[in-house]
């Protein structure tokens, strides 16, 4: 979803997260559930989302229309894309200190 169809609002609520996304309320009620997306509020009435809530809605709705997954396995997905990152992330933090231990001179006195 291009960022001007986000549109400038900083929260949005259930209708207009709907129409921003051109998805029913029902299936955003189910991304909810799933902890895809989370309100402030505590009742669909009182529901507000913020524009990550769009993005994350919108990236939902394509793996719907492209894979044909339903809520629960678009929240599979979701989980194993930032056990992904946060793994990449993990590996670049050893990659950094391994390369800072190699460029440390050797100070321990030579083997006899």
């Amino acid at each position: 979803m291009p960022a001007e169809m986000i549109g400038s609002a900083s929260v949005y609520s259930l209708e207009e997260l709907c129409q921003t996304c051109h998805v029913e309320v029902a299936w955003i009620s189910e991304l909810v559930e799933q902890g895809i997306i989370e309100p402030e509020g505590r009742s669909p009435s009182e529901w507000r989302f913020s524009s990550l809530s769009v993005v994350l809605a919108a990236k939902a709705k394509r793996f719907d229309r492209d894979l044909g997954l339903n809520p629960a396995g678009i929240a599979l997905v979701f989980d194993l894309l930032n056990e992904i990152e946060r793994l990449h992330a993990r590996l670049n933090v050893l990659a950094s200190a391994r390369s800072s231990l190699a460029e440390q001179p050797d100070e321990r006195p030579p083997l006899p």
